[in-house]
C-alpha cells in the first residue's frame, strides 16, 4: 500500500483547497513535513484516515449521530459563512491487485443542509467510479490490507512513546501486526470462526458436561418436592395447632365471663369510667361553689342590685358634673372671649355670665344638684370591680346550676354501679390465674401467625425455585439435542482449529526468530551498544523481553527457583537461558528443575553450588532511558516490517521527540532511508534540520512547511522546508 496526492477543502484549520503529494519511489523513499505544535500535522493524518476508513475512524460500525457531530466538528468553522457548506478529503492510494497494483481516488464529502450533516463516498480506480457493489469490495479489501488498527500502529508518535511498553494492550498491537503483515491473519481467522463452536473441553466432554448438569438438576427438583411435601404439612399443622388455641382462648373466656369475672379489657374500662365520673363529680361540685360563693349573695337580692347599680351610674355623671363646673368659671370665659374680640369689651362680662349659667344648666344630671347626695363614694378601682360583679350577675342563667346540680347527681350514680360492678367481679387472684392463660393461648396464636406466614413464604420460593429449575431443564434438554445433533459438525470445526494453532505456532515461531534477531541488530548499530542487549525474545502472548548475558552458580540458580518459583525464574532467563539451564540436568519438564537441583547440591561433592553457567537476565523496560526506548520500538517496527516483506506507509511525528544527541544521527542514517519504500516524517524546526536533514536529503521526494497563520486561524502550506518555503 502506497499513498499518492491527498486533497483537503475546509478541513479543519485548512482553509479553501490544499493539496500534498506523498508519492515516492525505490531510491527517494522519504517525505519531510514541517510544522511546530498546533501547525495542522495531527488533522491532516486525521483526514487520510477518514478517507480511507469513514466511520470506523472513530470506531463507530456506521454512521450515526455521533459519527455526524465529529464530522461537523471538523468542518472548517469559516466554511459555515459560506452560501454552500462543503468539505471533503481526497486521497490516491495504490494496492496490489493481480499480480500487479492499482492506484484508487477514494474521495469522500460533507455537506451541512438544514443543519444536518450529508456524506457523499466515491471511489475511482482512474478509469471509472466504482458501482456500489465494487466499492464495497474495495472497502473490504482495503480492511484486509491494512485495517483501520493497523495504521494507528503505524502512524507513530514520539512524544507518546515512553508509555508505550506500559500499555497492558501493547501485545495486541504487536500481534495484530505481525499476524496481518505476514499474512497469518488468515489462520487466526479460521481458528477464531472454529472457535465459536468449539470450547474449551473437548465436544463429548461438553456432552457429558451437559447431561451431568441434567441428571444433577433432576434430583435438584426431587429434593425440593420432598421438601415442598414437608413444608405443606407443617404448615396443616400449624394451621391446626392455631385453630384449636383459638377454640381453648374461646372456651376460657365464656367460663371467665359466666363465672362473673372481667376480662382486662372491661376492668381497665370500668376504671376508666370511674376516673371519668369522679373528674365529672368534681367539676359540677367547683361549679356549684363558685355560684355558692360569688354570685348566690347578690342573686337574692338582685332587685336592690339593680338600684346599686342605678346609683352608681348617677353618682358617677354627678362627679363629672362637679369637676367640669370647678374647672370653668365666669372670669375663664370673659378672658376668652376678649381674647376673640367678637363683642365689645363692656359687654364681655355679661356675656360670659350668661355663658357660665347656660353650660352649667346644660351639664346638670339633676334637678336639685344642691340637694343630692353621694351614698357610696366608690374610687374607680371600686367601681370597676363593682360593675364587672354587676355584668356577671346580669348574664347568671339559674337554669345552668339546675343542670350542673343533675348532673353531678348523675355522675355519682354511675361511679357508684361501675365501683360496684368491680367490687363484685371475681377476687384478684382468679381474675390474674385467668389473665395469665389467657395471654399465653394470645401469644400461642400470635407465634402460629407468624410461623404460618414464614410457612407460607418458604412455600412460595420452593415453587419459584422449581418452576425456574424446569425451565433450565428445559433448556438443557434443549442443548443436549442440538450437541447431539451437530456433534459431527463438532467435531470437524475442534479439528480445524487445532490445524490453526499447529500452523501459527510453527510459522510464527519462524517469524518470531527473524524479527528478534532484526530487531536486535538494527538497536545494536543505532545505539552503538554491543553489549547492552544480548538477547530478545517474543514468547506466545506477543509479550516482547530483553536479556542481557549474566553468570550465575548453582547456588544463586537454586535460591532464586526457591524464593520466586521456577515459572519467574523463566521469565528473568528467558526460555534460552532455561533451556540451557534443563539441558544441563538432563531434564525436559521445568516442574522437576528445583528438586534436580537440589538433589544435585546435597550429592555433588566438593562445593557443588559453586559451579557457574553462563545464562541471561531480564532487562527491564523501565531501565531503559526513554532515548533508548523509542530506539527499541523503532528497532522493532523496522524489524516487522522487513520480516513481512510487505511495502507499507511508515508515518512517524516529532521524530526526535525522545532521543538525545548521540542517537540522532544514527537513526536518521539508517533508519528512516530503510524502514519502508514511503516514509512520512512530521518534524519541528528542532529536529530534522541542519546536519540530520543533510543526511537524508538524498532519499527525499518531497517538502512542505505546515504553518498556523495567527490572523486567520488557518494552515498553510508551502512546498520546500523550513527557511525555503514556497507557497503550494
Amino acid at each position: 500500500m502506497e499513498l499518492g496526492k491527498v486533497k483537503l477543502y475546509n478541513f479543519s484549520s485548512y482553509a479553501g483547497e490544499v493539496e500534498l503529494d506523498f508519492s515516492t519511489s525505490a531510491d527517494k523513499n522519504i517525505v519531510l513535513i514541517g510544522g511546530n505544535n498546533g501547525a495542522g500535522k495531527t488533522s491532516l493524518f486525521t483526514a487520510i484516515k477518514l478517507a480511507l476508513y469513514g466511520p470506523l475512524c472513530f470506531r463507530y460500525q456506521g454512521k450515526n449521530a455521533h459519527y455526524s457531530a465529529r464530522i461537523k466538528e471538523l468542518m472548517n468553522h469559516d466554511a459555515f459563512a459560506e452560501a454552500e457548506v462543503k468539505t471533503y478529503v481526497e486521497i490516491e492510494v495504490a494496492l496490489p491487485v493481480n499480480q500487479g497494483r492499482t492506484t484508487y481516488t477514494v474521495h469522500r464529502e460533507w455537506n451541512y443542509i438544514g443543519q444536518r450533516v450529508r456524506e457523499t463516498y466515491w471511489v475511482s480506480d482512474g478509469s471509472k467510479r466504482l458501482s456500489d457493489r465494487e466499492r464495497d469490495y474495495f472497502q473490504n479489501y482495503l480492511f484486509t490490507v491494512v485495517p483501520p488498527s493497523m495504521f494507528e500502529f503505524f502512524f507513530f508518535d514520539g512524544e507518546e512513546i515512553s508509555s508505550f511498553f506500559s500499555d497492558s494492550t501493547y501485545n495486541w498491537h504487536i500481534k495484530n501486526a505481525i499476524l496481518t503483515l505476514c499474512g497469518y491473519d488468515t489462520f487466526s481467522i479460521i481458528k477464531k470462526f472454529c472457535d465459536t463452536y468449539v470450547g474449551p473441553e473437548s465436544l463429548d466432554s461438553a456432552y457429558d458436561d451437559l447431561l451431568g448438569q441434567l441428571r444433577a438438576k433432576e434430583a435438584a427438583l426431587e429434593e425440593l418436592e420432598r421438601r415442598a411435601a414437608k413444608a405443606e404439612a407443617g404448615l396443616q399443622a400449624l394451621r391446626e395447632g392455631k385453630s384449636a388455641a383459638i377454640d381453648e382462648k374461646t372456651s376460657l373466656e365464656a367460663q371467665f365471663k359466666n363465672s362473673g369475672g372481667l376480662s382486662k379489657n372491661e376492668r381497665d374500662g370500668l376504671n376508666h369510667k370511674l376516673r371519668q365520673h369522679e373528674q365529672e363529680k368534681n367539676e359540677y361540685s367547683k361549679k356549684i361553689r363558685d355560684y355558692v360563693e360569688g354570685i348566690m349573695p347578690f342573686y337574692i337580692t338582685y332587685d336592690l342590685s339593680r338600684a346599686v347599680d342605678e346609683q352608681l351610674l348617677r353618682e358617677e355623671r354627678m362627679q363629672q358634673y362637679l369637676i367640669s363646673t370647678r374647672q370653668l368659671s365666669v372670669n375663664m370665659l370673659e378672658n376668652a372671649i376678649l381674647a376673640a374680640g367678637i363683642v365689645p369689651s363692656e359687654q364681655a362680662e355679661a356675656l360670659s355670665r350668661r355663658l357660665y349659667d347656660s353650660i352649667s344648666c346644660t351639664l346638670c344630671p339633676e334637678k336639685d344638684p344642691e340637694g343630692f347626695q353621694f351614698i357610696h363614694d366608690l374610687s374607680d378601682e371600686q367601681r370597676r370591680q363593682v360593675s364587672a360583679l354587676l355584668v356577671r350577675l346580669y348574664s347568671f342563667d339559674a337554669q345552668d346550676i339546675i343542670r350542673a346540680v343533675d348532673s353531678k347527681k348523675d355522675a355519682a350514680d354511675k361511679y357508684e354501679k361501675a365501683s360496684r360492678q368491680l367490687r363484685e367481679s371475681l377476687p384478684s387472684i382468679d381474675a390474674n390465674t385467668f389473665f395469665e392463660k389467657f395471654n399465653d393461648l394470645s401469644k400461642q396464636i400470635v407465634g402460629y401467625d407468624n410461623s404460618i406466614t414464614a410457612a407460607q413464604e418458604q412455600l412460595c420460593k420452593l415453587d419459584a425455585d422449581r418452576a425456574s429449575l424446569g425451565k433450565e431443564m428445559d433448556a438443557l434438554r434443549v442443548r443436549l439435542q442440538t450437541e447431539s445433533k451437530n456433534k459431527t459438525a463438532y467435531l470437524y470445526t475442534a479439528r480445524i482449529s487445532s490445524m490453526m494453532d499447529d500452523l501459527i505456532s510453527d510459522t510464527i515461531q519462524e517469524k518470531f526468530g527473524q524479527i528478534e534477531r532484526a530487531a536486535l541488530q538494527m538497536f545494536r548499530e543505532i545505539t552503538h551498544k554491543d553489549n547492552f542487549v544480548d538477547l530478545m525474545e517474543i514468547d506466545g502472548a506477543f509479550n516482547i523481553s530483553m536479556y542481557k548475558k549474566q553468570e550465575y552458580t548453582l547456588s544463586e540458580l537454586y535460591a532464586l527457583a526457591d524464593n520466586v518459583g521456577v515459572d519467574e525464574l523463566r521469565v528473568r532467563l528467558g526460555s534460552r537461558g532455561m533451556g540451557i539451564l534443563m539441558d544441563r540436568f538432563g531434564i525436559t519438564s521445568k516442574r522437576t528443575l528445583r528438586k534436580k537441583m537440589k538433589k544435585y547440591l546435597l550429592d555433588g561433592g566438593d562445593a557443588p553450588g559453586e559451579q557457574v553457567l553462563p545464562l541471561y537476565k531480564l532487562v527491564e523496560f523501565s531501565q531503559l532511558s526513554k532515548g533508548e526506548k523509542q530506539v527499541f520500538l523503532l528497532s522493532l517496527y523496522w524489524a516487522i516490517i522487513k520480516s513481512s516483506g510487505q511495502n507499507i506507509p511508515f508515518i512517524i511525528d516529532t521524530p526526535f521527540a525522545r532521543i538525545d544527541m548521540e542517537h540522532r544521527g544514527q537513526l536518521t542514517k539508517l533508519f528512516f532511508s530503510s524502514v519502508s519504500g514511503q516514509v512520512i516524517i512530521l518534524s519541528t524546526d528542532e529536529e530534522v534540520v541542519g546536519a540530520y536533514h543533510d543526511i537524508i536529503a538524498d532519499r527525499i521526494a518531497s517538502e512542505y512547511v505546515l504553518s498556523n497563520e495567527k490572523a486567520t486561524g488557518h494552515t498553510s502550506v508551502r512546498l520546500g522546508y523550513f527557511g525555503k518555503e514556497g507557497s503550494v
